[in-house]
């Protein structure tokens, strides 16, 4: 460990700048555990900027990686842990790394020693504890605190990279009310929406035309991969003492293990005491609803063989132990099977075509009505279409009817007194086409109120975009290629 830790009074603090360093990359990829001891640590895990790099190199800096998360997350870790890509992240860091060294950016013992110092995982009482840091490093890192000290080290090395790209974000006051107003202004609007479903009764598709269809979408009907899962419930409640609690959790453990290997998992549930319960077949779009399982034991059980045992898993009912009972691969079904499915997706494409073709005829209408002055809702009621109006809405608000929709609200915005009437707009509902009536300008008060804390915010959202803009370029410039795929568990 670094000596000079065991003297107190460092005073200096080292800005830790997180966001943008561990970019989460949500996905599954095996894990360097999976195989750092079957292979030997010399081998190579890749290459980057033109040079190998082994195994050895890659875990040091997959660990670190593992280390910066534990720091981000503490006690979260494990359950934010099975949404990470680590290997990715590990790989990132090592090219961060790399991209430092070539710089020539240096880090001296005393930055270490202050940024540890600052870290709160490492204080007592507002202060450092140097025997909480020996122990955190030592029984919850699991590490050798030299080894830990220089992951810190290239942190910082990153840190200050990223300072050097960042330091001279500067924005104007101007683009901080034109920000300001764009995400805080709201807008009322009337639209005429030319639904689809008014011309679906005189659609009547032939069968050739359905199997032409069919041959033609096929993947559109693909049905994914289900599952169908045994699981016996230890049941537990809120009122439960601890101890009681604890002898459930015993209970569960000890079926668990008798059991892994069993063939006959109901009896020996029954057996135990255990409620049986069983889904039926599910897939990750259309699940039980009345499963409470948590994203990653759903992806457990998903990549789990048929047959296959998880272990014991506590949930809002109690502790369950999954059986995965039987499982489907994604197939396409035959057309016979699908042919209902398949008509009503016709038809909803044939009326969304009928749709798109007679809002140009609305829209070209509309406009020549409006030039004689017309009015808008006058022009709706010859049309034979209703007129409606949004409450005032913003940016990525919920407009009633129309949902949240991106490009709805963009046009709506684009509008004002001298241009109050958008072109068509395809929305989840259908075409439609919007008229301006009101804007709400904002509190100016409040905008004085907040305008420090949102130029800081705006701050921060720039140096972000830059650390990830960085990112992606020294990724470019290290050429980097991965073996890992190729490397047996």
């Amino acid at each position: 460990m670094l000596k000079i830790l065991r003297h107190k009074g460092v005073a200096k603090k080292i800005l830790w700048v997180i966001a943008g360093i561990i970019i989460i990359s949500f996905g599954f990829g095996f894990g360097i555990s999976n195989f750092s001891s079957n292979v030997s640590l010399t081998d190579s895990a890749g290459k980057a900027f033109g040079s190998k790099v082994s195994i050895k190199e890659f875990r040091e800096k997959y660990i670190d990686t593992r280390d910066q998360a534990l720091l981000m997350y503490g006690d979260k870790f494990r359950k934010v842990s099975a949404m990470m890509d680590l290997n990715n992240e590990a790989w990132t860091r090592l090219l961060l790394v790399k991209e430092a060294d070539q710089r020539n950016i240096k880090v001296s013992d005393a930055e270490v020693i202050a940024f540890i110092q600052s870290i709160p995982f490492f204080q007592h009482e507002g202060a450092f504890d140097r025997k909480s840091y020996e122990n955190i490093v030592k029984y919850s890192f699991q590490r050798d605190p030299r080894l830990f000290e220089e992951g810190l080290r290239d942190q910082i090395k990153i840190m200050k990279m990223f300072r050097s790209e960042t330091m001279g974000i500067n924005i104007p006051d101007e683009t901080v009310r034109k920000e300001y107003e764009r995400r805080n202004q709201k807008v009322k609007v009337s639209y005429l929406l030319i639904d689809p479903k008014t011309f679906t009764r005189d659609i009547a598709p032939t069968e050739k035309e359905l199997q032409d269809y069919f041959s033609a979408h096929q993947a559109d009907f693909l049905e994914p991969d289900s599952v169908n899962v045994q699981y016996a419930l230890f049941a537990t409640n809120e009122k439960m003492t601890n101890d009681a609690k604890s002898t459930v959790q015993e209970k569960a453990s000890a079926f668990y293990k008798k059991t892994k290997n069993a063939d006959d998992f109901t009896s020996a549930a029954k057996a135990a005491g255990a409620l049986i319960r069983e889904t039926g077949f599910f897939n990750m779009e259309q699940l039980d609803s009345g499963l409470d399982w948590p994203l990653d034991l759903l992806q457990k059980v998903f990549e789990a063989k048929k047959g296959d045992m998880l272990e014991p898993v506590e949930t809002i009912q109690g502790i369950q132990i999954l059986k995965i009972s039987d499982k489907k691969l994604a197939f396409i079904p035959e057309f016979n099977k699908a042919q209902k499915a398949i008509q009503e997706k016709w038809i909803a494409d044939k009326s969304l075509t009928i749709a798109k073709e007679k809002s140009k005829e609305v829209h070209k209408s509309l406009l020549t009505k409006l030039s004689i002055g017309m009015s808008f809702e006058a022009t709706a009621q010859t049309l034979s279409i209703e007129k409606k109006t949004t409450p005032f809405f913003g940016l990525g608000e919920y407009v009633p009817e129309i949902g949240i929709s991106d490009d709805f609200a963009s046009a709506a915005f684009t509008l004002n007194k001298e241009h109050p009437v958008s072109d068509v707009v395809l929305t989840s509902r259908g075409p439609v086409i919007l008229k301006w009536e009101a804007l709400q300008p904002i509190d100016e008060k409040k905008f004085e109120e907040l305008k420090k804390d949102f130029t800081d915010s705006l701050v921060e959202e720039q140096r972000i975009s830059t650390m990830n803009r960085v990112i992606k370029e020294i990724k470019e410039k290290a050429g980097l290629e991965s073996y890992l795929d190729k490397i047996k568990p």
